[in-house]
């Protein structure tokens, strides 16, 4: 059967949501931009957004434009997030999870970072670097989430992204439940993960791939001891 122009713009679409192209929340470029990206007629761009927003992974704001929703990164999070919140020992399951996902991912970066994405880590590791300067906690904190979201993106594997997503958000909420904490306020702790993420920065740049999934297992390591009781260490 052939392969219509809006079944072919809707796929081009989609493979840019999937890859973190463009991210949930974001708002899709204006439509002739979009269009123009993806060699198609406005008309044929509209009916490829219809198609998507049916099935709930864009939605139209009146007067603002299109934005993705957050259906893709979903699904996994709950009942997840009240478990770890009620079992906080489950945080090392998905610690011992993350580290497996998360080194690869970092050595796919390495390996598979385009120009572009070798740009957005960059912008990234400036900003923590300023907020790192200004002792500025809360703008760590949310950084944090965005370097692993941006290092997931850079490995180009569908799958990294939408795990790592919910698995961030899994672990942000497990954070807020456990006593003992990162401890973000503790610059000794505040130093030693900004130069976790420099040396991850390093080694994707370098293109060393072994380099970045063991500067992975090292970050998750720490952070794995700093969440761990005293007693249990």
């Amino acid at each position: 059967m052939p392969v219509s122009a809006a079944d072919r713009a809707t796929r081009a679409l989609e493979a840019r949501l999937l890859d973190g192209h463009y991210p949930a929340g974001a708002r899709l470029p204006a439509e002739r931009a979009l269009a123009d990206e993806l060699g198609v007629s406005r008309g044929t761009l509209r009916e490829a957004i219809q198609r998507l927003a049916a099935r709930g992974l864009l939605a139209s704001r009146v007067g603002s434009g299109v934005y993705v929703t957050e259906r893709l990164h979903g699904g996994l999070a709950s009942p997840w997030r009240q478990l770890l919140a009620e079992h906080p020992h489950l945080g090392g399951d998905m610690l011992e999870f993350r580290r497996v996902l998360e080194g690869a991912a970092a050595q796919f970066a390495a390996e598979r970072a385009s120009r572009a994405d070798l740009a957005t880590l960059r912008g990234v590791v400036d900003r923590l670097r300023r907020a790192r300067r200004d002792d500025d906690e809360a703008q760590e904190v949310l950084l944090d989430s965005v370097w692993h979201g941006a290092i997931a993106a850079a490995a180009h594997n569908s799958m990294f992204g939408y795990l790592q997503a919910n698995l961030l958000a899994m672990h942000r909420e497990h954070i807020a439940h456990n006593q003992a904490g990162l401890r973000y306020g503790d610059r000794a702790v505040a130093e030693a993960l900004w130069q976790q993420h420099f040396a991850l920065w390093e080694a994707i740049r370098a293109r060393e791939p072994y380099r970045a999934r063991d500067a992975m297992y090292a970050h998750i390591d720490f952070v794995r001891a700093r969440l761990t009781p005293p007693a249990q260490r």
